[in-house]
């Protein structure tokens, strides 16, 4: 389960500190996942199969986190614990295309990391999605190793990040 304001209803607020001036006066609430958010996090990304029963998955076993701008959902991350020989590992990270490139996947990413029931959380991307390893880098997240074979012409990329102690 995440956590991610023990006490105060699991809504917390962090601050963006994003490339361009005007995202750090913004602030975006991350908060778990809720069974009424599932439709608005498939709407994020439709097109993908089998996407709305993984997400209604990781809600159900409180394994979601949603970002939340202008009272609407911009961003979902799917963490799952024990999951990458024994530590959490972040499965799925979604951010509606308005909000790209506004810091929301990094808040994501930071309450994910903040609050992972491992001192090490790992992620892995395609070698082709070059703003999720931009974002992985910036937030200092280490490479781990390069998986192939997944898809074709298109390696896996894995990195990892230590919990703050």
């Amino acid at each position: 389960m995440i956590d991610v304001n023990p006490g105060h209803s699991q809504v917390t607020k962090v601050h963006i500190h994003g490339p361009r001036p005007t995202d750090t006066a913004r602030m975006t609430e991350v908060r778990e996942a809720r069974e009424e958010d599932v439709g608005d996090i498939v709407a994020i990304d439709p097109p993908r199969t089998g996407h709305r029963a993984e997400i209604e998955a990781r809600v159900r076993e409180h394994a979601g986190l949603v970002a939340v701008q202008e009272g609407a959902i911009a961003g979902f991350l799917a963490l799952r614990p024990g999951h990458f020989f024994g530590r959490d590992f972040v499965d799925l990270l979604l951010v509606a295309p308005r909000w790209r490139r506004h810091g929301i996947g990094r808040a994501l990413m930071r309450a994910a990391v903040g609050n992972a029931g491992t001192s090490r959380v790992f992620v892995s991307t395609n070698e082709s999605n070059r703003p999720m390893r931009e974002l992985l880098r910036g937030e200092g997240w280490s490479p781990s190793g390069v998986l192939t074979g997944l898809d074709e012409g298109d390696p896996e990329h894995v990195f990892f990040c230590d919990r703050p102690r």
